[in-house]
């Protein structure tokens, strides 16, 4: 009697006690929870990340260091802040506008100066535009600084370095420019120069006397805005000047130039002995 009264009570006991949970898999009810969250439009992390070019990238870094062993670099300060930009437009000779960081900059050549392209177009200033594009026109090119962050324009000051060449210096060594001393941004002046000799002993480029010839063709009429070998001298070379009588030293050094390489005459003093006239005046 005792024994079917204890199988009864078991028995009352195991209806009342809740059910056993159900045992789903770690994956399936990760799964479910996931489900279960209300949906947003908000996207996931990776989805917002946006890789933005940077200068920084291994194939920059590498192209830096390429840049270092272009022939006459070592002039330029070890400390100098080296980057890299793509060339989108060649305004002159000594001026070219690059793009970095989603900026676009001017960038002018530090250290030389090539022949004008404004109104009138001076001597061999075509040919000044066209080298500077061969070098750097659609390429990315390495840009170094001396001191001087920007000059009065407001354009960025830089050495240009595109592949193994150094902008600057090769512009020089082709006549395409000439050299100009503007402290404090003098660290490669003294390569400048050396190679500006050269030239000169060459008459390469600007150091070519701008003589009419004697064609005895008679060349057809047209319209065009390149000068040519016909165009005047530039100063009357039976005179001596002083600074005072040009309104600049691009205009001062043209004349002595001229008549340097026309009559083998200086009209000019040259004070150091280096090709250059008016040292340390402007424009």
């Amino acid at each position: 009697m005792k024994g079917a009264l204890l199988f009864l009570i078991i028995i009352f006991l195991a209806g009342c006690m809740p059910p056993a949970p159900e045992l789903v898999p770690v994956d399936t009810s990760v799964a479910l929870t996931l489900a279960a969250e209300p949906r947003t439009n908000t996207p996931s992390l990776t989805a917002t990340l946006t890789l933005t070019p940077s200068l920084q990238t291994n194939a920059s870094t590498e192209a830096v260091e390429q840049s270092l062993d272009a022939p006459g670099v070592e002039c330029i300060p070890t400390s100098s802040e080296w980057i890299r930009g793509l060339v989108t437009r060649v305004l002159d000779g000594e001026t070219i506008e690059v793009a970095m960081n989603n900026q676009s900059y001017i960038v002018r050549y530090i250290g030389i100066e090539a022949p004008g392209m404004v109104q009138p177009i001076e001597w061999k200033g075509p040919e000044a535009v066209n080298t500077n594009s061969s070098l750097v026109s659609g390429q990315y090119v390495t840009l170094a600084k001396d001191v001087s962050e920007v000059d009065p324009n407001g354009y960025l000051l830089r050495y240009v370095i595109a592949k193994s060449t150094f902008v600057n210096l090769q512009m020089v060594r082709g006549g395409m420019a000439r050299v100009v001393v503007v402290p404090p941004d003098t660290a490669c002046s003294t390569t400048f120069l050396a190679v500006q000799a050269e030239a000169q002993a060459g008459v390469l480029g600007v150091w070519q006397a701008t003589l009419t010839p004697t064609s005895t063709i008679t060349p057809t009429p047209t319209n065009t805005l390149l000068p040519t070998d016909t165009i005047e001298a530039v100063c009357n070379c039976k005179v001596m000047y002083s600074c005072k009588d040009f309104r600049t030293v691009r205009k001062a050094q043209a004349c002595f130039a001229y008549c340097l390489a026309a009559t083998g005459k200086e009209v000019l003093p040259d004070k150091n002995n280096n090709g250059l006239v008016c040292e340390g005046g402007s424009g």
